[in-house]
């Protein structure tokens, strides 16, 4: 009886070739850089946006502030920390501000006994806009103001004023004014205009109409 002569089956191994493994890396490793590229410009564009944002909030702020202020200015003179009267509005003759002026509409929510109105000043300096507020009109020599930044990544601030005439004064009260431009029967102010040229906006230019 004969026997079959039959060959032991091979079994063939299944994975991967060191080739194959090696291309697989550099195929993954190509997306994951360009995912993470796409992830970066999403991260990037969204801190652009939000400072964007932001940076509009603060000059928005900013206009309501200016708007508050040069809106409601009252024609009431003042005694400085020295006893000397200062004009209602004064302008072009201090070195460290720019105006300085009276204004109301101060708010009382708890209606205690205080007046309604406020001395507010703006400065400029390092490229910033600041506004200066003192809590009472005639000041005492030790009384220092409030300051606030209103807004940095300022350029230029210029502010002009509208006389009787129609004629633009850099200076308020002007030299000819009348009684110094203390009280009521000054020169009349017709008109503000404020220019502010910030560095990212470029100029911003607003207009008031003096009662």
């Amino acid at each position: 009886m004969q026997r079959a002569n039959r060959k032991a089956p091979r079994f063939r191994q299944c994975g991967f070739t060191l080739l194959e493994l090696l291309i697989a890396s550099i195929i993954f490793a190509i997306m994951a850089i360009m995912a993470y590229g796409g992830l970066d410009n999403v991260i990037a564009n969204s801190k652009s946006s939000q400072q964007a944002l932001k940076r509009l909030q603060q000059v928005q702020q900013s206009i309501s502030v200016l708007n508050r202020d040069f809106t409601q200015i009252i024609p009431r003179a003042i005694r400085d920390e020295f006893g000397n009267i200062q004009p209602y509005i004064s302008a072009g003759s201090k070195v460290d501000t720019l105006v300085e002026f009276t204004r109301g509409g101060r708010v009382n929510p708890a209606n205690l006994l205080r007046s309604t109105l406020l001395r507010v000043a703006y400065q400029f300096e390092d490229d910033k806009l600041i506004r200066l507020q003192w809590p009472q009109l005639d000041r005492a020599q030790e009384l220092e103001p409030r300051k606030t930044t209103l807004i940095d990544n300022v350029e230029e601030v210029s502010i002009r004023y509208l006389d009787r005439n129609k004629q633009w004064q850099d200076q308020w009260p002007p030299l000819n004014a009348v009684g110094g431009g203390t009280g009521l029967n000054a020169t009349t102010l017709n008109g503000i205009e404020i220019v502010m040229t910030l560095k990212d906006w470029g100029e911003i230019r607003r207009l008031y109409a003096m009662n």
